[in-house]
Formats: structure tokens, sequence, C-alpha cells
């Protein structure tokens, strides 16, 4: 069977021409060169399942479609059909988006009835990724190859790993730890480069702890080799999911440095209520007035196997004082908390300050996955469904990510979905044909003179097969 080759790549003309179709999306042209010239799209294409049938759209363009769906703003399926009006959308991308039904059947491919059949009647599951699944986080790992050929990052990695909760009515949701019905799917984060190394969508009721130590090892297998003499120098980051001492024994073998939040168990609870009042160093106080220090905390037994002539860990215990004639909401006029590591050689401050930087990094990318992406409300009663919809919000992060580096001016490194959005994607222009090509003529030169630059860059850059 003949395959139908992905439509040819875009240019910018302002010269004029046979005018095809007026689009409201014409900076989108940036996002679909980089997943085309980049290989993204064409990794979906080697890894997704073929299909029976070579009448439709092919892989490649259904996930270039649902790329597009979350930069411009869609929130679910039905989305499709009014970006489908959208002609000279269409004209850019050389073919018409898929109706929302037949978005609906794609994702239900990814849905393996046979994984889910074994789901116990009472406590969490998980189930085994279908191959379709599978596939689509081969993409994920190619555009981190990806982003690390092109923008070759420092060889600094912090792995912040974290689940949110998403609320929803469909049936098959489960009941969360906050008492509502939804999801908890779980991520690991790249703090210096801000992508998504690894994801795992999950019910509700799956507590954030389960598989942990086996996601954040699929988050670091995602980066690519480097030199022996110059390896990826890797920390973790996280709450208190992970602190199980076969974790942290893990991360410890492998090299890691880790600063993990601690249950504030009766043992450790007891050992910094015994500290002496000159332990305590000062930390910072808040605009209210609530007073934080922190004090080492001699190491202690933390779980029942937990022996004293293990491996020690660094305990940091921290206290946090409320105003004077003021309380927390639980009654309570000092607060006490505690992170667990093993760097012996950072001053203590410093080191509780990064570990508590994953509230802007991990907490960060959850944050624009379910508000600015559509990672927010899931769209299906399958299971595999929802977690391809996950995976595909994850691809549209990172892939803006590296647009971010690889086409855009400076002003625009950190700049958010819904940023990226107005100033770009959401301009008027014109697709015409000119000498047999397809062209972009944008209505402002504002816009010409971000998106062509942006187009040069990008075919400048020499696309490395990860």
């Amino acid at each position: 069977m003949r395959r139908r080759p992905l439509a040819n790549a875009l240019d910018i003309d302002l010269r004029g021409g046979l005018t095809d179709a007026v689009t409201p999306h014409a900076g989108s042209a940036l996002l679909i060169e980089l997943g085309r010239r980049s290989g993204v799209i064409g990794a979906a294409e080697k890894h997704l399942p073929a299909k029976r049938s070579p009448k439709g759209l092919r892989p490649g363009e259904l996930v270039e479609s649902f790329v597009l769906l979350g930069a411009l703003g869609g929130e679910c399926l039905d989305d499709f059909d009014g970006l489908r009006r959208d002609r000279g959308l269409a004209a850019l991308l050389g073919y018409d988006l898929p109706a929302a039904a037949t978005a609906r059947q794609w994702l239900d491919r990814f849905h393996d009835p046979e994984a889910v059949r074994d789901r116990p009647l009472q406590g969490s599951f998980i189930p085994a990724e279908s191959a379709g699944l599978a596939g689509l986080g081969a993409v994920v790992r190619h555009s981190v190859r990806t982003y690390v050929a092109a923008v070759r990052p420092r060889p600094t990695v912090t792995l912040d790993v974290d689940a949110h909760l998403v609320e929803s009515s469909k049936r098959a949701a489960l009941p969360t730890y906050e008492g509502y019905r939804g999801y908890q799917p779980l991520l690991v984060a790249w703090a210096e480069a801000g992508l998504v190394l690894a994801d795992q969508f999950r019910d509700g009721n799956v507590p954030a702890a389960v598989g942990i130590k086996g996601l954040v090892d699929e988050a670091f297998a995602a980066l690519p080799g480097r030199d022996l003499a110059d390896p990826w120098r890797v920390s973790v980051r996280s709450d208190s999911a992970a602190y199980d001492r076969t974790v942290l024994d893990h991360w410890q073998g492998r090299g890691w440095r880790f600063a993990v939040s601690a249950d504030m168990s009766p043992q450790l609870r007891a050992e910094v209520m015994a500290l002496p009042f000159e332990a305590w160093q000062p930390w910072a106080e808040d605009a209210r007035g609530a007073v934080r220090e922190w004090a080492e905390v001699p190491f202690v037994p933390s779980r029942a196997g937990e022996k004293r002539d293990t491996p020690p860990y660094r305990y940091l215990a921290i206290r946090v004082r409320a105003p004077q004639g003021m309380l927390f909401g639980d009654g309570h006029g000092v607060k006490h908390f505690a992170v667990v590591t093993n760097d012996w050689e950072a001053d203590g401050r410093e080191l509780l300050e990064w570990q508590r930087g994953k509230a802007g990094t991990i907490e960060h990318v959850n944050h624009i996955l379910k508000n600015e992406l559509a990672a927010g409300v899931y769209p299906s009663d399958k299971f595999g469904a929802n977690a391809a919809w996950l995976r595909l919000q994850v691809l549209t992060h990172n892939l803006l990510e590296l647009l971010k580096q690889t086409a855009l001016d400076g002003e625009y490194r950190t700049a958010r979905p819904k940023r990226l959005r107005f100033a770009i994607f959401t301009q008027f222009g014109r697709v015409v044909r000119h000498a047999g090509g397809r062209f972009v003529r944008l209505v402002t030169r504002a816009l010409e003179a971000l998106v062509r630059p942006g187009l040069r860059r990008l075919r400048a850059r020499a696309w490395a097969a990860p």
C-alpha cells in the first residue's frame, strides 16, 4: 500500500497571489513548521500503530491536529468542529482537521479493555499501557531528545515529581482524597528545561506514592545518553509521596541527590520537639508576619525496617510560627515540617529553599496542563482514551517549550501558552498559492517581523535525529 506523504512545509510571502483562504490562526504556521521539521510529527508515523485503511488522516496528522487543538485553546473534542470551519487553517495544514466524532474514535483506540479487566473491586489499580499509549510515549521521548539536540542544555537535571487532581463527573471517575470524584495523574518534569519527561494517567483513588520510583526512572530514561566524562547530574525533589526508604535508597544507589518532604512520624516529631531553642535558625518572615525557622535534626528511624546501622540520611526541620495573637486554620500557633536528603554538604537553609523550588516548576507545569492546555477536562469514560488525552497535552507542552527556545525572540522564552496564543497563534493571515507553492500572507508587518524570523531559524537549524 502506497503511503500518502505528509503535507509540505510553508513559507512567508508578502507579494500576494491567488488568495485561497483567510485564517485567524496564521501564527500557528510556526508550530506546524516546528513539529514537522523537528521530526516529532514524523515520529508519530513511526511509533503509533498503522491504520488498516489508507483512507482518512494518518497517525502523524492526527497527533498534529491534537497538538494544534490544545495550543489554540481547545478544551474538548467538540472544539474540533469549530476549528474545521477555518478553511485557512486547513490550507496551512494541507488536510482537513478531524471531526469531533473521528477524533473520539481515534482516542478510543488507545483503550485496551483487557488491561482493565482485572481491576479489583477495592483499592487502587494502574492498568498496563496499550501499544498505542506506549507509542505515544515514544513520541514524547522523541520531543525530549529533539530538545536536547537542538538547545544543548547543561547537564544539570532536576527531576520534580508531583501529582495533581482533576475533578470529573464521569461515571468511571473514582473518589479522590479530597472527597470528590476525579483523576490523579502523576508527572515528572525537568525543572531546568521546563519539559515533562514522564506522565502516568491514574484514577482518583491511586495514591501518588504508588509506582513513583518506576516513573522517575522512566523520566530519566527519556533523556539521551551523554559522554561518561560529562554525565547528567541528577537531583530529585518531591513531596512526601516519595518518602519511602526503598525509593530513597534507590535514588541514593543511582548517585542522585534528593530532597523529599518527610512524614512527621511520632519518632521524628519527638526529635523535632526536643530540639533546644538555640538549634533553630532564622529563615524568613512572610507578609502576614508568620516566622519561618529551620534546624538540623538528629537521624531517627522513620520506618519499621529502618535500623540505626543503615546509611543515615539528613533530616531538616521547619518551624512556622504564626504572628502573635493569631492562629493557623487548625487552631495552632506553630506548625512543624521536615525534609529528608542525602546532601550533607549544602547549607541547610539553601537546601530547603531549593527543595521548595519545585513549587515553581512541577506545580507550574501542572497548572499549565490543567488550566492553559486541555488536561483539566477528560473527554471519555475509557481509561486509555483519557491517558492518551493527557499524553497529547504533555506533547503539546513540550513542543511549545521547544518552539520558545528555537524559533521565538527572547521576550517569549518564558511565555505561557495563553500568551503565545494571543501574541502569535491567533493572528489573521491569508494562505495563497504562488509559483506552485503555498504561502502564508500575513496581515500585519508586526506579525511578519515575528513569524518570518522564526521560520528562518527553524529552517536554518540542523535537526539531528535523536
